[in-house]
């Protein structure tokens, strides 16, 4: 009876994490500027760029944005 129930436990879990896994997929990087914007990134952005979204808030050597994070 317990194996029963555990197997079930285990599918609903798994299943669950795959509904996770491909819903979130679609996050933005979302960065806020200093002058009070908003600016969105798609990951396809931040690859060209060769940064992650925490990156951004560099761009060169000084800081553009004051934070960026997915959203």
């Amino acid at each position: 009876m317990f194996m029963k129930a555990a197997k079930k436990i285990f599918v609903i879990l798994v299943f669950s994490c795959l509904l996770t896994a491909l819903t979130s997929c679609h996050k933005t990087c979302v960065c806020y500027g200093y002058n009070g914007g908003e600016y969105s990134y798609t990951q396809e952005d931040l690859d060209a760029r060769g940064k992650t979204c925490s990156g951004m808030a560099y761009l060169g050597s000084r800081q553009h944005y004051s934070v960026c994070n997915w959203e």
